[in-house]
């Protein structure tokens, strides 16, 4: 293939590449904003489903919170007994 014969495919390429991308731009100006229509009962449904599971989502994580803290202000009692402990056996031998 001669350099001349390339260029012109590598020009033609780019060309048809501008084309396109143009042709896309265009494309989405004239898209306008396109809602899905459903029934409103079943809507309502999985809405409330959805609403019901965030909620439940929510409720397991301030508990695990909770009781993360419980666990750590049960662990800082223990220490602190234990901090007590050894006092008393250094104080009285």
């Amino acid at each position: 293939m001669s350099l001349v014969t390339l260029f012109g495919k590598l020009q033609k390429h780019e060309m048809e590449l501008i084309r396109l991308h143009q042709h896309e731009e265009n494309d989405k100006k004239r898209k306008g904003i396109a809602l899905r229509a459903s029934s409103s009962s079943i809507q309502e449904e999985n809405d409330k489903e959805d609403l019901t599971k965030i909620e439940e989502d929510d409720d397991f994580r301030f508990f695990v919170k909770r009781f993360n803290k419980f666990l750590r202000n049960k662990k800082k009692i223990k220490e602190n007994q234990t901090s007590i402990q050894r006092r008393k056996e250094k104080i009285s031998p």
